[in-house]
């Protein structure tokens, strides 16, 4: 019985669940649709009000969007418009509705459950389910999910009834069409605008029925404060839980019955006040028979037969002096639930006839510790909802597979102790289910078979006394082979043969020594269930191959993660029973090696600042483990990377590779951002509003697990609190690797401690890999979900001075657009004043007119720097009329809330500056009047034109009312402002000290020339848009004090100068040119002339180019169309010059095009119209702002200085080989190695001095050094004395080579630059000894170390340790074979030189051109010598066989050999590979006709139908037989009234000759005046007549009396 309630509500989650299946008809789904449409038309959409989510089934479920997919009305609508149906082939509804209730009712998908959101479902189908939907029905009411059904004729009505949360919420339309749909909306729209609320779940009554007998004396009070503790926690109340109490011992004794004591203070009072019954016997058959005759009665107070839960929390200290079992049996047949306290000497056997599961028995340790088992009673009673997390349903055999190796040792008890808890969580018994265990590692030991033990607490001990097996590896595939031939039997107690479900969970720590293919396919296709847990080592492909499914496999980090699976384990245990297995199909091909098959999305955000650089190959290394790990594919697993330092830069995103291969070439590409700031916070709000979205790739609304992991050099230069958890409340789970990081701040980042990873150097990052590949591969989106939800984000610590202030300017017609820019700088004063922070003071700025205009909100902006560049961006509006109330309605409802980063909850003063130029249009009383209440401040400022009496209601205070004639004089009010924040608690700077703003960037520098399309590609209207574009960026570019320079081409086939770089010296000057401008037209745009024309005319000094004295140069380019000449080699020669150049594609031109003319891809954008170039602006100027705080060349400065360089040349090669002729390369790259580093071109400081490179050619030998020459500038001749070395080897890497360099450079001069280059093909030393004598040479003053792999190098990247000195290029290792190792070492040195000789961290170098084409063929050179002998060859092949040879005499006959032993049966062969499928034959020619086919049984009769309505009035009948005569009437003494006359009778029969008439009177003779004749004879007498008809029966006047009276005919009375 539900009690539901009715309370208007502005917030609920509604899901409408459509039926799509293919039976239903187009028609009928557009139907649907547009009713949805009109039902959503009628709702308060908003993510503050109601949220919709739709999805589609049929016998799948298709989510059409979740309820944070669209954010408001307009999109949701548009949303269900374009929705198809999936023509579906049936319809499950059952599993829809649990698909609804586990998938759209979460927060990943939007719904408010923290917020205590109401649950609706609105379910429309078109026919019956050909699912089960009891059970999904009872879960959503059980989940308090409140649903309506809307169904047709063809669905069932009883169905429907049963899913609706009450049958008045069950809606019939005639048909599915817009009239019948209509008729129901009024019906559906009045339950659905409220919430329904059901009082059923917190509904039970609890009997605590206590020994009270003498096995409690004592210890009783211990009792008593425990059930106190449990009463204490439990919702007591009339309407929700009643309790009742009683003792037990010999009798009963009732402390309460459910009537009694309702309120929870009443109840604890009577428990305080308690005392032990007492008793010897313990009659516990009796008190269970007493609780359901006396207690568990309507009469007692019980609400049993309301259908409400009843439960018996029984307390048993002893063994029963009767017998309980009938007791017991009738107590659960009544639908009591009972929960069993065991203490003391109570029988386990006994307990558990009365409980449905053991799960419900407690066993207390003692009774004075009984307290212990409070939490988990109370868990009980509340969660249990009809009497069980169900036992295992049915008859299965469950064998555990547990890896016994050495590697178990440490975790061994904890894995018994797992087995152990999953066999309580089982029902043990002959017929139910049966357990078996067996240990393996290289070697297989069954500890006991499934028939050994029968009852759970037999497999309980046996599992508690199991030891260690021991053994070097887990053979695991020869393991599942021997479960599979000796315990999987009959006479093993196995139940196979009768269908009973095998289950085999595998425990295993470390890769199987041996195949896990080939068994785990038999144990499958054998009957067997595998459930696969790897734990530390395991691998978790190989877990997967082992599985059923692969989602059947679990992976953990350690032994200690046991216990937070195994309540899974036991779930999927319980649940698997015949049916579901039924359902499932087992995967007996291994997922694709070394590969995992489930969808998810990975985000590497890592470190590329310059204290990660040195060590960035280590981090790149893990990611391409790490996806090598994974199945990459667009639709399995999705990667993207990010590097952070200062700013995020996007490497990839997650839509980028659809290709393992693309993501691990993408990856092997990464190089170091470089930047001296590690901003984690920033990064981490970056990938959370940017990356983890739909349009990037993330699959986040489709419920896809999301990952992200970091990797990072150090603790953030940055807050990561807001940052972090607004990350893990959108649903991501972020691991956290970190080199000498603060773990505090990583456990606040991470999803949980557990996946923090500290390591005090990336090259220890091969460590993590597993521990990192285990959560992503085997985290769900609802174990994350799960995780995020039990996440406590603690408040941020708030400052005394903070506050939250929003600024809302009016943008109208009423006010000129200058007054918006004097507004602007005026806010941007107050601004500076303000200490601005994430726990400080936030900002937030909103533009209105008739619509309303958000710029930013409190939590956008967490710096001063970021809050004054968007305020510069403040552009005037437009629009009319003043709509001041709306203005205000938005601001309460959208700014001052929580989910826009206002503290109101917290106690943060709120204010509310509005700037208003005029009267309001509309009403602005009502939400004065909300905005004051809540507890904000409002200042207002106007001026002249505004009504002062609409300000002072605004404010609510005439102090708080500022006015100036003019919006130019706010300056004068500047303090007066300020002072009005103080009172709330914004502490403004104190007078007279100087605070220097740490957002006031220096002065901007920068040459800007645009370059304007005028051809025909924009019209003239359209073309001003542009102009008007070119001005809001100038406007906002240039600011007081900055020293930028504008000039402007505008080109069609050629180039118009509209004016120069050096025309206009100031802002108004320069936008009063470019609104002068005038539209050229033209047919052609011709961007390449227009760009070269740049190059040759505008950036040059004699236009007022500042280029030489480094001042940023950027080009704007902005173009409607395609160029008719490609304009790419232009803009590289601009590019090349020193140009930055911008691009801006309007309308007709592809962004690949764009590409081409801008500089980078980050200069590049594009536009569908002109309209949206407003929108670009932000972006834009951002771009701008950077690439004009970018000198050319950091750190330059103008004085000249000399630098020289001494290199020393090395190298080392096998010893058993000259490396002469081994590395056949090495002496034509030395030679160009030498040629091009002794040419080395300016450095920045140097002036026009070439820097002066002098080499030395030097190796070791095991027996000393050997010198071809000694430090000089390289001559062509001295490459024959490195040719001389060739005569002696090996040479060799040892710490002792390094040594002999660092005495070589003692020579040299003090003041040069010291540099060695050395190839090697491996070390020949000890690796310690040399990073010793590396760091040695690098305190010696040597600025470099550089290694060059030779061929066949081993472990190159190990050696690069020994490096140091390369700057950013660590990551990237140099070999012999590179196509350009010159250059490469050139511009390394070039790098060096900068460094030491100038100061300059870093140089901006150009890409390496193209390489030049081959050069023509050389003279034929002169013979060489004569080479050395060459080494034997191979060892030839068999020659031809040779003829027979002369028969040989018979030998004797040998004696017999004594009889082989029978060899050992051979291993079973690997399962051939899969044939491709073969293509599909053409279809068969029809067959004849089959045979019809024998009648069905006679179906079951069908139910009786309803009862018809009332049919139409039917046409009157035939008469009726005539009746029987009626009883004879009695006598009656009155008469009856005289009948009507009755019809003439028919003529009678012709009476007798009647007597002979006497003569007439003579007649008058008339003859005289007719002239007739005399009379004629007499004639005889005529024939007789015909007997006439019978005439009809006259009517009946007699009364009821008189029935025995017949009328006469009359023919007879006549």
């Amino acid at each position: 019985m539900h009690v539901v309630t009715f309370i208007e509500v502005n917030k609920r989650d509604i899901v409408f669940l459509v039926d799509g299946s293919s039976s239903l008809g187009l028609a009928n789904f557009n139907a649907i649709r547009d009713f949805i449409a009109k039902v959503i038309q009628r709702l308060e959409i908003g993510q503050d009000l109601i949220q919709v989510a739709v999805a589609q089934y049929a016998d799948t479920v298709r989510p059409e969007f979740y309820f944070n997919s669209y954010p408001n009305k307009r999109e949701v609508i548009t949303a269900v418009r374009r929705m198809k149906p999936m023509e579906g082939s049936v319809l499950y509804t059952g599993s829809a509705l649990d698909f609804v209730r586990n998938n759209l009712f979460t927060s990943s998908a939007g719904h408010r459950a923290a917020e205590g959101v109401p649950k609706l479902l609105v379910l429309i189908t078109g026919g019956k389910s050909l699912d089960e939907i009891s059970q999904p029905a009872q879960e959503l009411k059980r989940s308090s999910i409140m649903s309506f059904a809307v169904g047709s004729k063809a669905a069932d009505q009883a169905e429907l009834e049963e899913i609706a949360f009450d049958s008045s919420l069950v809606f019939l339309p005639a048909e599915f069409r817009a009239a019948p749909l209509q008729g129901v909306l009024p019906g559906l729209l009045a339950p659905l605008r409220t919430l329904s609320g059901t009082s059923e779940e917190s509904k039970r009554d609890i009997l605590f029925l206590f020994d009270g007998s003498a096995n409690l004396v004592g210890q009783f009070p211990a009792v008593r404060d425990f059930l106190y503790k449990v009463i204490d926690e439990l919702d007591v109340k009339p309407d929700g839980t009643r309790i009742a109490v009683a003792q037990y011992s010999d009798d009963v004794r009732v402390e309460s019955r459910f009537d009694e004591h309702q309120n929870k203070p009443e109840i604890l009072s009577l428990v305080k006040r308690m005392k032990i019954k007492t008793g010897k016997a313990l009659n516990l058959g009796y008190a269970l028979d007493y609780a359901q005759r006396y207690i568990f009665v309507k009469s007692a107070g019980s609400r049993i037969e309301d259908g409400v839960l009843q439960f018996l929390v029984l307390l048993v200290a002893g063994r029963s002096s009767d017998r309980l079992d009938t007791p017991a049996l009738n107590l659960k047949q009544s639908g009591v639930v009972t929960f069993i306290l065991q203490a003391k000497n109570a029988d386990p056997a006994e307990l558990g006839l009365m409980v449905p599961s053991p799960v419900f028995i407690l066993a207390a340790e003692s009774l004075p510790k009984i307290g212990d088992l409070q939490p988990q009673i109370v868990n009980l009673l509340k969660s249990v909802h009809n009497g069980a997390p169900t036992p295992v349903s049915g008859e299965k055999d469950v064998v555990f597979l547990i890896d016994g190796s050495e590697g178990v040792r440490s975790g061994f008890p904890l894995l018994k102790e797992f087995v152990q808890r999953v066999v309580e969580s089982l029902d043990v018994g002959p017929d139910r289910v049966r357990v078996a265990v067996v240990q393996y590692s290289d070697r297989t030991r069954p500890e006991f078979y499934l028939n050994s033990y029968m009852d759970q607490q037999s497999v309980v001990s046996a599992v508690r006394r199991l030891t260690l097996l021991g053994g070097p590896t887990p053979n695991t595939g020869a393991a599942l082979d021997f479960v599979l031939r000796n315990i999987l039997i009959s006479s093993a107690g196995s139940r196979i043969a009768e269908g009973v479900p095998q289950l085999l969970i595998v425990l295993t720590a470390d890769r199987s020594g041996d195949d896990v293919r080939g068994p785990s396919v038999v144990v499958k296709r054998g009957g067997a269930v595998p459930i696969g847990i790897g734990i530390g080592n395991a691998d978790i492909t190989e877990m997967q191959t082992i599985s059923f499914i692969p989602d059947f496999a679990v992976a953990i980090p350690t032994f200690r993660q046991l216990g937070t699976v195994q309540q899974v384990i036991s779930d999927r245990v319980i649940q698997l029973n015949r049916e579901e297995l039924s359902r499932l199909q087992p995967v007996l091909l291994p997922p694709t090696s070394p590969g995992v098959g489930s969808k998810k999305d990975v985000v590497f955000l890592i470190d590329g600042s310059q204290s990660a650089g040195p060590e960035f190959q280590y981090i790149r290394t893990l990611i391409e483990r790490l996806v090598d790990y994974l199945d990459v594919g667009f639709d399995t697993t999705r990667v993207a990377v990010i590097q952070f330092s200062e700013d995020p830069r996007v490497e990839f995103l997650l839509n980028a590779h659809s290709s393992k291969d693309e993501v691990q070439n993408a990856v092997r590409r990464l190089r170091p951002k470089g930047g001296r700031q590690v901003n984690i916070g920033g990064a981490l709000e970056y990938v959370s509003r940017n990356i983890f979205k739909r349009p990037l790739g993330s699959r986040i609304e489709e419920g896809v697990p999301q990952f992200l992991v970091l990797i990072s050099s150090g603790k953030s230069d940055d807050e990561v609190d807001d940052s972090a958890a607004e990350l893990k409340q959108s649903g991501v789970a972020p691991f956290t690797v970190a080199r000498n990081a603060d773990q505090e701040e990583l456990v606040k980042i991470s999803l949980s401690p557990e996946y923090v990873f500290s390591v005090s150097t990336f090259r220890e990052l091969p460590s993590l890999e597993q521990k990192l590949l285990t959560p992503i591969t085997t985290l769900t989106s609802e174990q994350i979900q799960k995780i995020l939800a039990s996440t406590r984000y603690p408040s941020p610590a708030i400052e005394s001075d903070a506050a939250d202030i929003v600024f809302l300017i009016d943008s109208s017609d009423s006010i000129k657009p200058d007054d918006v820019a004097h507004i602007r700088d005026f806010v941007i004063k107050i601004v500076r004043r303000l200490n601005i922070g994430p726990n400080k003071v936030r900002i937030g700025v909103v533009q209105f007119s008739n619509e309303v205009f958000p710029e930013f909100y409190l939590k956008t902006h967490k710096s001063q720097a970021a809050v004054l560049d968007a305020l510069r961006r403040l552009r005037f509006r437009g629009g009319s009329p003043l709509n001041t109330g709306r203005a205000l309605e938005f601001v309460a409802r959208n700014l001052f809330v929580k989910s826009a980063g206002s503290r109101i909850e917290d106690g943060v003063p709120q204010h509310l500056v509005l700037f208003l130029g005029g009267k309001s249009q509309d009403d602005i009383s009502r939400f004065s009047q909300v905005i004051s209440s809540s507890g904000i401040v409002s200042l207002g400022v106007g001026d002249r034109n505004i009504d002062r009496t609409e300000l002072q209601t605004i404010t609510n205070d005439p102090r708080l009312v500022f006015t100036v004639r003019e919006f130019r004089e706010l300056p004068s009010i500047e303090d007066r402002v300020m002072h009005a924040f103080g009172p709330s608690g914004v502490t403004p700077a104190p007078p007279g000290v100087d605070i220097p703003s740490p957002s006031r960037p220096e002065k901007k520098k920068a040459d800007v020339v645009f370059l304007l399309d005028g051809s025909i590609n924009f019209r003239r209207d359209t073309f001003q848009e542009v102009l008007r574009f070119v001005s809001e960026i100038v406007d906002t570019l240039y600011e007081g004090g900055d020293s930028i320079q504008v000039g402007l081409v505008q080109y069609n086939s050629d180039p118009t100068d509209e004016f120069f770089l050096k025309d206009f010296s100031t802002k108004q000057q320069i936008i009063d040119a470019i609104n002068k401008v005038v539209y050229k037209g033209g047919r052609h745009a011709n961007t390449k002339v227009g760009i070269e024309h740049l190059r040759q005319n505008h950036f040059v000094p004699e236009a007022g180019s500042r280029l030489d004295q480094r001042v940023p140069q950027i080009a704007f380019v902005i173009t409607g169309g395609k160029s008719v000449e490609d304009a790419q080699e232009a803009s590289l020669a601009l590019t090349q010059k020193g140009v930055k150049v911008f691009a801006v594609g309007v309308k007709n031109i592809d962004s690949e095009e764009v590409g081409k003319i801008a500089s980078n891809s980050a200069t590049a954008f594009r536009v569908g119209n002109v309209q949206e170039l407003s929108e670009l602006s932000e972006q834009v100027l951002e771009t701008l702002h950077d690439a004009m705080h970018e000198t050319l060349c950091p750190g330059v400065t103008d004085i000249s200085k000399a630098c020289n360089l001494d290199v020393i040349l090395g190298f080392d090669g096998s010893r058993d080989q000259n490396v002469f002729v081994t590395q056949k390369g090495l002496e034509s790259k030395v030679d160009a190695v030498l040629n091009r580093i002794s040419q080395m071109q300016r450095i920045s400081c140097s002036g026009g001095q070439m820097p002066t490179v002098r080499v030395s050619v030097v190796a070791n030998t095991p027996t000393g050094p050997v010198e071809a020459f000694d430090f000089a500038e390289y001559q062509p001749e001295l490459f024959e004395k490195f040719r001389n070395m060739r005569s002696q080897h090996p040479y060799v890497l040892t710490a002792d080579t390094l040594k002999v360099y660092q005495n070589k450079f003692r020579q040299s001069s003090p003041d040069s630059v010291k540099v060695v280059i050395h190839f090697t093909d491996g070390v020949d030393g000890s690796l310690a000894d040399l990073q010793k004598a590396s760091e040695a040479l690098r305190q010696e003053g040597v600025q470099a170390l550089i290694l060059v792999g030779l061929e066949r190098v081993a472990n190159l990247e190990q050696l690069m340790q020994l490096e140091f000195g390369r700057g950013f290029l660590y990551n990237r290792p140099l070999r012999l074979n590179l196509l350009d190792l010159d250059y490469e070492l050139a511009e390394q040195l070039d790098n060096i030189a900068e460094k030491a000789c100038c100061g300059v961290p870093c140089k901006c170098s150009g890409q390496r051109g193209d390489r030049g084409p081959i050069g023509s063929i050389g003279p034929k050179g002169i013979p060489g010598e004569d080479g050395y002998r060459g080494y034997p060859g191979d060892e030839g092949g068999p020659g031809e066989r040779g003829p027979p040879g002369v028969n040989g005499t018979q030998g004797f006959q040998g004696c017999p050999g004594q009889r082989g032993i029978k060899g050992s049966r051979g291993f079973p062969g690997e399962k051939g590979e899969l044939g491709e499928i073969g293509l599909d034959g053409l279809d068969g020619e029809d067959g004849d006709k089959g045979l019809p086919g024998s009648s069905g049984e006679k179906g079951n009769p069908g139910r009786r139908g309803d009862k018809g309505p009332k049919g139409d009035k039917g046409e009157r009948g035939d008469i009726g037989i005539r009746g029987d005569p009626g009883d004879s009437g009695r006598d009656s003494q009155q008469r009856g009234p005289k009948g009507e006359t009755g019809d003439i009778g028919p003529m009678g029969l012709p009476g007798r000759d009647g007597v002979s008439g006497s003569p007439g009177e003579t007649g008058k003779d008339v003859s005289a005046s007719w002239g007739l004749g005399d009379s004629g004879n007499k004639g005889g007498p005529g024939q007789p007549g015909s007997v006439g008809e019978q005439g009809t029966r006259g009517a009946q006047v007699s009364t009821p009396g008189e029935a025995a009276v017949h009328l006469v005919p009359r023919v007879l009375q006549g």
